[in-house]
């Protein structure tokens, strides 16, 4: 591949503007294939994707991000929470984060995009479909309309997935076409001029001789501002799939996104250190304050995804499933940005920043998943290979701006001008990684598969470099990775489990900042778990508790020899344990739960003062609750109430770069909902921050991130 600057050429928006032409011609033009009678309604589950089929409201008993195979989760040696597109559509949930601050220690959460997430303490991986996918991070919050589960898949996870983030990773599972002709037009307004559309068809499209083909179209558009002053998004987003079943045991899907969003957005209020006494103080600024200026601020992403899945059954026992992605995306911000903290307390230097960044990747997988017997057990091969190719073009350029101060408590807007560049922080670096693996894994069942053990390893080989054009140095990061995964579970009774696990993962350094001028060697990191699951009362009870100890290695830290150099070998551990359930008491009444209780913080690291430091932004206890109940009968049929608490408790803010931090305070944040139907109609409002508590949600070296003020969001939804 080639690098560029811009994305969304011709040869992109042809197949898109394709998708949305066949979509809607479904209508008018198909004719979907005559009813099957009952011999003929054969069902050929996929032994590798789960759908919403075998979910009861909220709880959802299979997952295929843990195994990439379609398992009852209740026989997974891993905690695993998924959150399904019902549970999605009744919290409002806009953001992934929305969604998974219901489940047991995650936290973090931003205002600017998902990239804030930490699962047991450590940042987070994305995952599509169980691919990386472009996701241009920052300020970018991925679609909500276009995902059917949320799968939290918990601890180092790199047999399946490669790379990973010691905690976990989420997986987001699309919506897919399906064979059954289904519509919804959904419209909302909100509190802060929100407003949005979506549109959601799905159907068979046409039957070519015997090959059966199913469409799937989401279109969604969103003008919104914000409870922060000037803050705004604009949105535009198409999704479109074919489904094309081409033999009773072959499929073939491929789906086309493109998301573009434009917006301004304020993160964070000042804080200061007191020169005196070096307690970071928040400083009294409201939570409105927007620390830029937007007559020069602006943000844009755009971002293109095609994903193809091809999948066959040679027989009841053996499948094989190959899967290619190709992911563009392009950003580019500019920004007024406050610097560190000046002479005087209300007066914080500034300048403009611009960070364009242009990404092209490419991921492919093979997998073959096969069923065998030997002797008394049981025995499902998972072995695949994959590859990833990825370029990225990252650059930031930052000017001087007048005034070259701006006052917090009385700021003004819109006499900003820019001025000349501040050459000696110019970043201009392209960065080109290849990378393959190859996994096996086997899930062993013995007595019955009463026993069951999981135990799998992978091996990673990545070719990485890293060009500057400023200094015109190209660092290369070449690395070899084997990473082995085990698990052991028993499942005591067809109603609970025990079980027992341990996995390792890594993460491929990137740069050289050792004073030897060499790349530093991967954080790696390892975890082991234990726990209990269960399933009650014919499955309307599901649920389990873990206890975990991840511990992280080759960190970064500062090397005390050299200054102005770091050394990799700093470490960092994570304990907790932690409680999920879901719960459906009657056919009319749902609720999830969470409590999670843990402990992050330095172990190791070259400044003895900085051991025992806690990870920033995580609480040490935190809790989460959501019920609904659905009116089925009487006067008030066709009415549902729901109503949601998330508990954070205290934790640390970010440090400083001389490692002091603060104590960001616990908060309490209630959420409600209130939705009738009658007939295909359904009237829904949603009421975030009932009672308008502020808080932070997160703390960083600079800037505090206040979180969401109440309001309210309504929503109409016509079904076709």
């Amino acid at each position: 591949m080639k690098p560029h600057t811009l994305i969304l050429q011709a040869r992109h928006w042809l197949p898109v503007a394709g998708y949305a032409l066949l979509a809607p011609s479904a209508f008018s033009q198909a004719t979907p294939p005559a009813p099957a009678s009952e011999t003929e309604k054969i069902v050929q589950l996929s032994p590798f994707e789960v759908t919403a089929d075998t979910d009861r409201g909220y709880i959802a008993t299979r997952a295929s991000g843990a195994t990439k195979t379609n398992t009852p989760m209740i026989e997974l040696p891993h905690s695993i929470q998924v959150l399904n597109s019902e549970f999605i559509a009744d919290t409002a949930s806009s953001s992934v984060f929305q969604a998974a601050r219901y489940v047991s220690n995650v936290s973090g959460g931003n205002q600017r995009g998902d990239d804030a997430l930490l699962i047991r303490g450590f940042g987070v991986n994305r995952l599509r479909n169980g691919q990386p996918y472009s996701q241009q991070n920052a300020f970018t919050f991925d679609e909500m309309a276009a995902f059917e589960r949320v799968e939290v898949i918990k601890g180092a996870s790199a047999v399946l997935y490669g790379t990973s983030s010691p905690g976990g990773v989420i997986n987001l599972v699309d919506k897919r076409p399906l064979p059954n002709r289904l519509t919804t037009l959904s419209l909302m307004v909100g509190s802060y001029d929100f407003y949005k559309g979506i549109l959601d068809t799905t159907g068979p499209l046409a039957k070519l001789g015997n090959v059966e083909v199913n469409y799937r179209a989401i279109a969604a558009y969103e003008d919104s501002k914000s409870w922060r002053t000037f803050a705004s998004r604009e949105r535009h987003y198409i999704n479109g799939a074919l489904q094309f079943k081409l033999t009773k045991s072959t499929t073939l899907t491929t789906r086309l996104e493109y998301q573009e969003d434009d917006l301004l957005d304020s993160y964070g209020k000042p804080y200061i250190w007191f020169s005196t006494t070096h307690v970071p103080t928040l400083l009294n600024v409201p939570d409105e304050f927007y620390r830029g200026d937007p007559s020069t601020d602006n943000k844009r992403v755009e971002r293109f995804i095609w994903d193809n899945s091809l999948e066959h059954h040679f027989n009841d026992n053996w499948s094989i499933r190959a899967t290619l992605t190709n992911g563009d995306a392009f950003s580019k911000r500019s920004e007024v940005f406050i610097s560190a903290q000046g002479p005087v307390l209300n007066l914080f230097p500034r300048f403009l920043q611009l960070i364009p960044r242009d990404e092209q990747q490419w991921v492919g997988e093979l997998d073959v998943l096969g069923k065998i017997k030997l002797g008394p057990t049981d025995h499902q091969l998972l072995a695949g290979a994959w590859m990833y190719d990825i370029e990225i073009n990252d650059s930031n350029f930052r000017y001087n701006v007048s005034p070259s101060t701006v006052d917090i408590y009385n700021p003004v807007y819109g006499n900003t001008v820019i001025g000349s560049e501040v050459l000696t922080t110019r970043r201009i670096a392209y960065t080109s990684s290849e990378w393959k693996s190859y996994f096996i894994q086997d899930q062993i069942g013995v007595w019955g598969d009463r026993l069951q053990l999981i135990a799998g390893v992978r091996r990673d080989e990545l070719k990485q470099s890293v060009k500057s054009f400023v200094t015109g140095v190209t660092t290369p990061n070449n690395q070899n990775k084997v990473s082995p995964r085990y698990g052991l579970l028993w499942r005591v009774n067809p109603l609970i489990s025990l079980y027992a696990s341990y996995n390792e993962s890594f993460t491929p350094a990137s740069g050289a900042g050792s004073v030897q001028g060499i790349p530093f060697p991967s954080p790696t990191a390892e975890q082991t778990e234990v726990g209990a699951k269960f399933e009650l009362l014919d499955k309307r009870v599901f649920g389990g508790f873990a206890v975990f100890e991840n511990i992280r290695r080759n960190q970064t830290t500062v090397d005390v020899l050299n200054p102005g150099f770091s050394v990799a070998t700093g470490e960092i551990s994570s304990k907790g344990s932690e409680f999920d359930i879901g719960v459906n008491l009657t056919r009319d009444w749902q609720i999830i739960a969470a409590a999670g209780f843990q402990k992050a913080e330095i172990t190791k690291d070259n400044t003895p003062s900085n051991v025992g430091l806690e990870q920033f932004n995580v609480p040490n206890q935190s809790a989460s609750f959501w019920s609904k109940y659905d009116f089925r009968t009487g006067r008030i049929k066709g009415l549902s109430i729901g109503v949601g608490v998330t508990y954070v408790g205290e934790r640390a803010g970010q440090r400083d770069n001389v490692n002091r931090q603060f104590a960001l305070p616990a908060y309490t944040i209630g959420n409600g909902l209130i939705s009738y139907v009658r007939g295909k109609d359904k009237y829904s409002l949603n009421i975030e921050n009932i009672t308008d508590e502020r808080y932070i949600m997160i703390g960083s070296a600079r800037l505090a991130d206040p979180g969401e003020h109440r309001n309210f969001r309504f929503t109409y939804t016509r079904t076709f």
